[in-house]
């Protein structure tokens, strides 16, 4: 193993081009020779070696005359290994050789004067996670160029006159697109005849040039410029559609280990080494980075400020964001914020396997606190759901013992009461999901445990977990297909599956378009109603109040203070329907507002429908009726 000095550099790193000089510099401590190779094109194996020129600080460089504008370039490590530059903002068909371009090149029309959308508190974003190819690539879609940025930049695309694309996430109220990783990773091939290869396909979390867009989704693989501009125009349609963008970052690991261009660079630097001088396998697939490494923090700190800025993205998600040690998540966040102060930042607190980084340095649940970056929230979607891929099930699914835990997931995961405790100081720190793109999606999992009910059932149940998530204090989270019922056949873990698979079939906006219209309704009620995204616990703990009194059919009950009364939401997950007596109501009311109330106005403003039309006041003699497996939302006005 190797042993290493504490050296560092704050000198810039990477390929500076300008139409006189180019330069270059790489971070390579202890190797002591490394030649430039530059090439001509991609292919050819004719070039030239410049020697680079040892520094102080660990780093080698080299500056070339003249306009070196459309060559490429490789590093040659002691005669011996030729690797592409970690820095490479640019890059040949799949990753072969870094690519020297002017990034003026790749700004599309209307770039630099494009509107971004009004900056969005995380209580009041709703997430939506997909990726470019399931959300293009199927014959459904109506999309021209499929399985690419342009494609998903399209807009007008429809379904039998039913929106699909950019329309549609409009349509549905969503305010972030979450994209599953768009940097360039390894195990798809990029040039365009492999493109409609059912198996060419990965979710791209095997990253290789971190600060390069994947070139699979370019209609030009082959032209560097092409597919950096044609993010940004996807960036742009989002942007003019007032939709803000994520990134699904992997910084966790790099794909390849002993191979990988860090590592050949310098050796065991970028990498956590067990004992046996063996690479950390937190990651899952055995080449976990070191981030407290001062050049690897340092490297992803760069990294992140040049897709904000030169990308202007709105977000963050982190892929086992665990293990990326707290200090280097604190620092981005600080960072990132300075750049863009409404940036959404968000990542799993969890990891792949057993690490070497100490458990007091993991970002995991609870220090987030500090400064109030979010995470997913595996909590409450297990108590909500069930767990991920078996036949245990959650409230949603009837089981009751998970009452106390999908409260808990409702009120914000703050510490709500003695009964009621979560990880969150603020309810931006929760992202409120069912499935994400790991796992059985939540239709899959629901056809698995109840195999023998109904379509019908089935759809209540999706509606079900839907209308609790999105009306739960905190940051809702939707996967992409899930407000139409998408199914993947029962496959748990399709990272590498078919596209056959993995593509959205659009066809199932028509048929299951009262779920859809029921999830879209959700969104826009939370949208309108403010009492369902508080952020501070005090605010929480003061507006919120579960009704305790117990009932015939246990559910889950509560009120929220707005608007000069009150917001009543029931949950029956019973099998049968449930009475909310109106002696229960007035005494919860009266036990908040230690007043008498001698009669309420009960309207309902949202069922099993949605939205309920501005019904007239609600009466029933006895109380309040709930349909099995439902959501209902009532304003109650006192009268003393």
């Amino acid at each position: 193993m190797a042993v290493h000095m504490e050296i560092t550099t704050d000198k810039r790193l990477g390929m500076a081009y300008n139409a006189e000089k180019t330069f270059f510099r790489v971070f390579s401590p202890e190797r002591s020779d490394i030649k430039l190779r530059l090439y001509d094109d991609s292919s050819s194996l004719k070039r030239i070696e410049y020697p680079m020129k040892r520094e102080d600080e660990g780093t080698f460089f080299v500056e070339i005359e003249g306009d070196l504008k459309g060559k490429f370039y490789t590093y040659l490590v002691e005669g011996k290994y030729e690797v592409t530059d970690p820095y490479s903002i640019a890059s040949s068909c799949n990753s072969l050789r870094s690519a020297i371009i002017d990034l003026e090149d790749t700004n599309p029309e209307g770039w630099e004067n494009h509107r971004e959308p009004e900056a969005v508190s995380p209580v009041d974003a709703v997430l939506y996670e997909t990726h470019i190819k399931d959300f293009t690539g199927h014959e459904t879609s109506g999309v021209e160029i499929k399985g690419t940025y342009l494609g998903m930049s399209e807009r007008g695309t429809t379904y039998k006159n039913l929106a699909t694309g950019i329309d549609h996430l409009v349509e549905l109220g969503i305010t972030h697109v979450h994209l599953l990783p768009v940097n360039d990773f390894l195990t798809v091939r990029e040039e365009r005849e492999y493109a409609s290869d059912d198996r060419n396909y990965n979710w791209g979390y095997d990253p290789e040039l971190y600060n390069v867009p994947e070139g699979s989704y370019s209609t030009d693989p082959h032209t560097p410029e092409t597919r950096i501009m044609e993010l940004k125009a996807l960036v742009m349609a989002f942007h003019k559609a007032g939709i803000k963008v994520v990134l699904d970052v992997v910084y966790n690991h790099t794909f390849r280990g002993k191979e990988s261009n860090f590592n050949i660079l310098a050796p065991d630097y970028y990498h956590r080494i067990t004992e046996d001088g063996t690479f950390s396998n937190g990651s899952g697939v055995g080449n976990e980075l070191d981030t407290q490494k001062p050049m690897t923090r340092r490297f992803i700190l760069d990294s992140l400020e040049y897709w904000l800025k030169e990308f202007r993205v709105d977000g963050f998600r982190f892929d086992l964001m665990a293990l990326i040690d707290i200090d280097t998540v604190e620092l981005a966040v600080k960072k990132l914020r300075q750049i863009k102060k409404d940036v959404m930042i968000y990542g799993e607190p969890w990891m792949g396997g057993i690490t070497t980084l100490p458990s007091h340095k993991t970002t995991s649940k609870g220090k987030q606190g500090r400064l109030h970056f979010s995470l997913f929230n595996d909590n409450f979607r297990n108590a909500l759901k069930g767990d991920n891929d078996g036949y245990g099930m959650g409230f949603a699914q009837g089981n009751l013992d998970e009452k106390m835990a999908t409260e808990t997931g409702i009120a914000g995961s703050i510490f709500f009461d003695e009964s009621r405790i979560g990880f969150a100081s603020m309810a931006r720190e929760t992202i409120n999901y069912a499935n994400s793109h790991d796992n059985l999606i939540l239709q899959d999992k629901l056809l698995k445990v109840f195999p023998h009910k109904s379509e019908e059932e089935i759809k209540n149940y999706n509606k079900f977990i839907h209308a609790i998530l999105i009306l739960s204090q905190g940051v809702p989270f939707i996967h992409e297909g899930n407000e139409f019922l998408r199914s993947k056949g029962g496959r748990e873990n399709t990272y590498n599956s078919p596209l056959s698979v993995n593509a959205i079939d659009w066809s199932l906006k028509e048929k299951n378009i009262d779920v859809y219209n029921y999830i879209k309704d959700l969104i826009h009620f939370r949208k309108e109603r403010e009492e369902f995204r508080m952020d501070y616990a005090t605010d929480i703990r003061r507006n919120l109040d579960f009704i305790e009194e117990s009932l015939n059919c246990p559910l889950i009950a509560y009120t929220i203070r707005g608007n000069g009364g009150y917001l009543l939401v029931i949950h029956n997950a019973n099998q049968t329907s449930c009475m909310m007596p109106h002696a229960v109501i007035k005494k919860h009311i009266q036990a908040q507002d230690e007043r008498k109330v001698t009669d309420l106005t009960i309207r309902c403003l949202f069922d099993e429908k949605g939205y309920a039309n501005g019904e007239a006041e609600f009466k029933h003699p006895h109380g309040i009726e709930n349909l099995p497996v439902s959501t209902r939302i009532f304003e109650l006005k006192i009268k003393e």
